[in-house]
């Protein structure tokens, strides 16, 4: 059985949103997050004619050319962005988006960690899937600051 504050939070149970928006009331490990999801997502956008040219694992499948810029321009800039909007105007399905889109990261990685492991090689799938397991919790652990009502810091 789900603990209660595990069950609430993934229905999103209605809470009073909080009005005030921006930089400042997003807690320290929130802001740290952010930076990164921003030098990751221009990371990404440096490193897609890469992966056109060379490819990359979609479930198990390599695809090479526009299609391989597709996921990570989903998964590393478009998802982030998302996420990085509901923070800034804390909207109460942004832990739930930051869960699905970076769920779906880590599942694409553990196809690939049993599917192309060898042209890969270990460090390469297992570092992304832990930096976005170390996401998960943080975002898990902040998920509060999403529902806060004004004056709740």
């Amino acid at each position: 059985m789900l603990s209660e504050s595990f069950s609430n939070w993934l229905l999103l149970e209605a809470r009073p949103i909080a009005t005030s928006v921006g930089w400042k009331p997003i807690p320290l490990s929130l802001k740290i997050l952010s930076i990164v999801f921003l030098l990751w997502a221009i990371g990404a956008v440096m490193n897609l004619p890469n992966l056109v040219s060379n490819g990359m694992p979609v479930m198990g499948v390599f695809v090479y050319g526009p299609l391989a810029a597709v996921v990570p321009i989903l998964l590393d800039f478009i998802g982030p962005g998302v996420f990085l909007f509901a923070l800034w105007y804390r909207k109460p399905w942004g832990p739930l988006w930051a869960l699905s889109y970076i769920g779906l990261f880590i599942l694409n990685n553990l196809v690939a960690l049993l599917s192309v492991r060898e042209v890969l090689g270990l460090p390469a799938i297992l570092g992304p899937t832990i930096v976005a397991g170390i996401f998960l919790a943080v975002i898990f652990w902040q998920r509060d600051y999403f529902r806060r009502g004004e004056g709740y810091e």
